[in-house]
């Protein structure tokens, strides 16, 4: 028995020295060689230890974290479409095609309107018609957003209406006639005097400036298109004059009602039946509706527009300063007592444009520009070009540039209680016209001739 054992422990150092491979290490062993119940023995694969887990901590996410799952999961816009491919060919059939690039016109097309800019007009729409009439076609050009500024004009047949505004609105004295935004008369219709505008044209630029044209007041040749139609007038106008006067009286009180800014332009200064004109259409101005009955005399307040005068085709002597100090003392005198905002907006006496013009030589600010004759700047001596102290006043481009930076730069007057967006103004505009027509306005004119 102890030799036995002897050899099995002899036999079991060398088999833990080899295994040891003489360095001291053990190798690993892959497998267990256990005897089996008859001198078998059964390989058993070697299992590892088990090691252990890291615990796992249930835990609310943080606020923070959610929000940023949320924003991810919203900013995926197109949706996971599964494409089922075809039997025999292995790719997608024709209707799955047919039906992604039908969704991907529609998203693409969704995200465009989205992100498209505000519309843009070509030429100018009607909103009020020859015959009176409210035209809806403009509201499709507004969109809802409340930086806007609109713009009307007034003026008699001839006197450069169309012209002025068109320059404002962005053509160039170097356009050709018929690239002008809104239409001037022509060589054929000045000779024959026929007016161009009839009623009121609208159009929208695309820095969201809304221009207003109207047909010329106290015009010959709107009387005798209107008799020349044969148009019905109403029992309570006496006569076609009254009734054209009435006409160009609503559609200057409906100007003072929905613009920010009115340009009146006159061709000699002197017009006294102008002036006149003005100060009775500020009368029949409707008022500006209040928000509610228990609101307090300053919020039930009417709400009048900037006016700015232009005195077109000047010559040179109106570009003195007695003369353009005459004239802004005489508009001062005419409208002491009137409510129109016809101070501290565009004015020549700024010292830029005219050296001499200043505010030590001309004391009053009221909204009076000069403009020369167009037609003169197109057929003037080269060499005067040179010399504009030998004109006696700037340019024609240098002018009409700072008046518009002049205008467009005036403060805007609010139109109501409340702010409007461009639909807003749109539909008060409407509601302001139909207020217009309906109104007795002339039982009123008649008041105040007696």
């Amino acid at each position: 028995m102890s030799e036995a054992s002897d050899h099995r422990d002899h036999r079991s150092d060398r088999d833990r020295d080899r295994d040891r491979g003489g360095g001291g290490r053990r190798r690993p062993r892959r497998r267990d060689m256990l005897p089996s119940g008859r001198g078998r023995k059964v390989e058993r694969e070697y299992e590892p230890p088990e090691v252990a887990k890291p615990p796992i901590i249930l835990a609310k996410p943080s606020q923070e974290q959610t929000l940023s799952q949320v924003s991810i999961t919203k900013s995926q816009d197109k949706p996971v479409v599964m494409v089922r491919k075809d039997d025999t060919s292995g790719e997608a059939t024709p209707q799955l095609h047919r039906h992604l690039s039908q969704q991907t016109l529609i998203s693409d097309s969704s995200s465009q309107s989205r992100l498209a800019l505000p519309p843009e007009m070509i030429h100018p729409v009607k909103l009020v018609d020859d015959n009176q009439n409210w035209i809806e076609t403009g509201m499709e050009m507004l969109v809802d957003q409340t930086d806007f500024l609109v713009i009307g004009v007034i003026g008699g047949q001839g006197v450069g209406k169309s012209t002025i505004l068109s320059l404002l609105a962005g053509n160039s004295p170097e356009d050709s006639l018929r690239s002008y935004i809104f239409a001037p008369q022509n060589r054929d219709c000045q000779e024959s005097c026929v007016h161009l505008t009839d009623g009121i044209d609208m159009f929208v630029t695309g820095q969201r400036v809304i221009f207003l044209d109207t047909q010329p007041i106290l015009s010959a040749s709107v009387l005798e298109q209107f008799i020349k139609n044969d148009k019905k007038v109403s029992t309570e106008f006496t006569t076609v004059e009254n009734y054209m006067e009435i006409q160009a009286l609503q559609q200057t009180a409906f100007l003072m009602t929905v613009c920010h800014i009115i340009v009146v332009v006159q061709d000699w200064f002197t017009d006294t039946s102008l002036l006149r004109f003005l100060q009775t259409a500020e009368m029949l101005k409707p008022s500006t509706p209040s928000t509610s009955h228990d609101s307090s005399p300053e919020e039930n307040a009417d709400y009048f527009p900037n006016v700015v005068f232009i005195l077109n085709k000047a010559n040179r002597d109106d570009f003195s300063i007695q003369s353009y100090g005459s004239m802004q003392y005489t508009l001062k005198k005419a409208f002491d007592t009137s409510k129109l905002n016809i101070l501290e907006g565009v004015t020549m006496a700024d010292g830029k444009i005219i050296p001499g013009l200043n505010h030590k030589t001309v004391y009053l600010d009221v909204n009076l520009f000069l403009l020369p004759n167009i037609d003169d700047m197109k057929t003037e001596d080269p060499m005067s070009m040179l010399l504009p102290d030998y004109r006696g006043y700037p340019s024609f481009d240098n002018l009409i540039n700072s008046l518009r930076q002049q205008i467009y730069y005036m403060p805007r007057e609010h139109l109501t209680h409340a702010t409007l967006s461009e639909k807003n103004w749109f539909h008060y505009a409407a509601r302001t016209w139909d207020a217009v027509k309906k109104s007795q306005l002339m039982a009123e004119y008649n008041r105040l001739l007696h």
